[in-house]
């Protein structure tokens, strides 16, 4: 998982983990049916094409290979039965140092980190969808400022999806915000996506606080 933003730096001198204690730490940090109680747990395993994409993104911005990593783990998924369509997950990775840590985050201040970004989601959506529709794309960074995180950043993707269903069109907007935060020898993610409306900042700011209460716990 690339913190593929820009990052204000705040570095403590949070606790290390091991390799052997890892999972466990990434498993304790991430999102839980009882922090959304009101949206549907869906499975949400880790998957070779997932993970084929996140070494290209890593790839494209220059950050550290997530071979290296420790653990790397995402939580369920956790998606809104009605309209507007939301889907809410957190992905966690623990290094074996916070220093490879700001190393990763370092690179998400080189100026094609964005586009990188831009273009991994974009490839993604496109292959979601039927061939017939098209898809536009921009990015731009969030001012958000996370306590307690040694490491914020925020990102929107918005896209325009347009949609040809027999001889009508329609162009749909979808949203996706990365919240990325760092503590130690941690990186977590937040990711809400939402069809027609733009994401609650209320909302990615309190599962935001609660990563980073539980990295806290998780590695001291």
């Amino acid at each position: 998982m690339l913190l593929a933003a820009s990052a204000s730096f705040a570095f403590a001198a949070p606790g290390t983990i091991t390799r052997s204690k890892a999972i466990a730490a990434a498993t304790a940090i991430s999102l839980r049916h009882s922090d959304l109680p009101s949206l549907r747990e869906e499975s949400n395993p880790l998957t070779p094409q997932d993970q084929r994409l996140g070494l290209q993104l890593t790839a494209c911005v220059g950050g550290v290979p997530e071979t290296q990593a420790f653990a790397n783990t995402q939580s369920p998924e956790f998606a809104s039965a009605g309209q507007p369509a939301v889907n809410i997950a957190s992905g966690n990775e623990i290094l074996p140092s916070a220093s490879l840590v700001a190393k990763d985050l370092a690179a998400s201040e080189r100026p094609h980190a964005l586009s990188c970004m831009l273009s991994s989601y974009g490839a993604q959506l496109r292959a979601s969808l039927p061939k017939s529709d098209t898809v536009t794309g921009s990015v731009a960074r969030l001012p958000y400022v996370v306590s307690g995180s040694t490491a914020t950043f925020a990102v929107r993707l918005t896209f325009a999806v347009r949609v040809t269903d027999g001889k009508a069109t329609v162009t749909v907007p979808f949203y996706a915000d990365v919240v990325g935060l760092a503590y130690g020898p941690a990186e977590f993610s937040l990711t809400v996506t939402s069809t027609s409306v733009t994401p609650s900042k209320p909302l990615e700011l309190r599962l935001a606080d609660l990563l980073v209460a539980r990295a806290k716990s998780a590695i001291g």
